[in-house]
């Protein structure tokens, strides 16, 4: 599979909104500044949080304050529960029978200046998907990185995603006790490949495998969509989980 040829396929095309797997929080946070490991600032008070997946290493907040107009939410990091959230698995299909491969998610988007999971930054947080008025969003996502992860032997995207206290006190507090830890993506995607053909669609003329035995068995593997010239677009707190590989098992206060 050519992938550099692919992406400049996509380039051209108008992308999908596509919505995946569920995943359940690693962690939650119920400030970032209630732990030392997870806030510090900068001389000249401009703030950084400290991504506990990703080797403690700073990410930059000076963009939170225009986010926060944009998206009605605090530009007060102090604000947030931030939930580290192991959101999608690499190479393997979703219950939307989709996967994003791991030369799409490390691939450097030249249009987004930036490498493909890193999407994520700046991105608004949903409830269910409510994502067509950015107004409504209930937080934003503060990072994102690439992980290996041994147990599975995947790929993860784990995102930080923050949920606003101020905005929608409620299910704040449903993330931070527990009683809402599962995750869902969004992402704009511009075409579609076939896992078993390698025929490339935009989902108006599928090939046979997609359009009559897509997330069947054919000659030893599954049929689904590899989906190429992605962005992500949003994260939302949902009902349920459907992600076999997410793990809640570290609730943080």
């Amino acid at each position: 599979m050519n992938f550099e040829k692919l992406r400049m396929q996509a380039a051209n095309n108008t992308p999908v909104l596509i919505k995946g797997s569920a995943s359940a929080s690693v962690a939650t946070y119920e400030r970032i500044s209630r732990t030392q490991e997870a806030i510090a600032s900068t001389k000249d008070n401009r703030k950084f949080i400290l991504a506990t997946p990703f080797g403690k290493q700073p990410v930059n907040l000076d963009w939170l304050p225009g986010a926060a107009e944009t998206y009605s939410i605090s530009a007060d990091p102090n604000d947030f529960v931030i939930c580290d959230v192991p959101l999608v698995s690499v190479d393997i299909p979703n219950r939307n029978c989709q996967a994003f491969p791991y030369e799409e998610v490390s691939y450097f988007d030249p249009q987004q200046g930036q490498l493909v999971y890193k999407t994520f930054i700046g991105k608004p947080t949903f409830i269910n998907h409510d994502n067509r008025d950015p107004k409504k969003a209930k937080g934003v996502n503060f990072d994102a990185s690439l992980v290996w992860i041994p147990k599975y032997k995947i790929w993860k995207i784990r995102v930080l995603s923050g949920f606003d206290r101020t905005k929608d006190k409620d299910l704040a507090e449903a993330i931070l006790k527990g009683k809402r830890p599962f995750f869902s993506m969004a992402a704009l995607v511009s075409d579609f490949v076939c896992s078993v053909c390698g025929k490339t669609d935009t989902q108006i003329n599928p090939c046979k495998h997609i359009r009559d035995m897509k997330g069947n068995i054919v000659d030893n593997s599954i049929v689904y969509q590899l989906c190429i010239g992605a962005t992500y677009a949003e994260n939302s707190n949902v009902d349920t989980a459907a992600d076999p590989t997410a793990e809640s098992d570290n609730i943080l206060s």
